[in-house]
């Protein structure tokens, strides 16, 4: 109990210990949305696991479920993709500028039945391991992910102003370098 405590803190302050404790050691709670907890700014972690995803939804078409009612609302999306057999592996990640907008999201798809594909398949959410959209992007900065196909990639929203919602380039680092607070983006051409 004195573990999960200190987990519980790091939590709080910004850190994400999770990615640090093996995955055997964690209670499996610490990841479960408490909608009042949220509401009364008990918990204000950000980045969601959209579990359940019937595996024939693309990155698009899933974009364009939570687009209709909360495009601007988040800064980051990922949908993972078996390279194998081109289909998505179930899950999604996504990141929401404020914690509040979680309640109406859960609202919108917690527990609902995917539109598409006569799925019997219902969304699940959960808090994700990784948490914030700064250590979002530390954990993808390296990866090879961001050289595939641009369908298969994490994305990266505008945060905040006038462009809040656009979609920004993904930033890199430099080899052998870590990521800096100060981003490396990558401008390359467009598709």
């Amino acid at each position: 109990q004195q573990q999960q405590q200190q987990l519980l803190q790091q939590i709080d302050s910004n850190i994400s210990p999770i990615r640090k404790l093996p995955s055997r050691d964690v209670d499996k709670s610490v990841f479960s949305l408490d909608l009042v907890k949220i509401e009364n700014g008990e918990d204000q972690r950000k980045t969601i696991m959209i579990r359940n995803i019937p595996n024939k939804y693309s990155q698009k078409m899933l974009l364009g479920a939570i687009d209709e009612e909360f495009r601007g609302k988040y800064d980051f999306f990922y949908l993972p993709i078996d390279f194998k057999n081109k289909c998505n592996m179930g899950y999604a990640f996504i990141n929401f500028i404020s914690w509040l907008d979680i309640i109406p999201f859960a609202y919108r798809f917690r527990f609902k039945k995917w539109d598409r594909f006569n799925s019997e398949k219902v969304c699940e959410l959960t808090y994700a391991r990784v948490q914030g959209k700064d250590e979002l992007v530390q954990h993808f900065a390296n990866s090879s992910l961001l050289s595939e196909d641009k369908k298969c990639r994490p994305l990266l929203f505008v945060s905040d102003g006038i462009r809040k919602g656009e979609p920004e380039p993904f930033p890199y680092s430099q080899p052998g370098q870590p990521l800096s607070r100060q981003y490396h983006f990558d401008f390359g051409e467009e598709e």
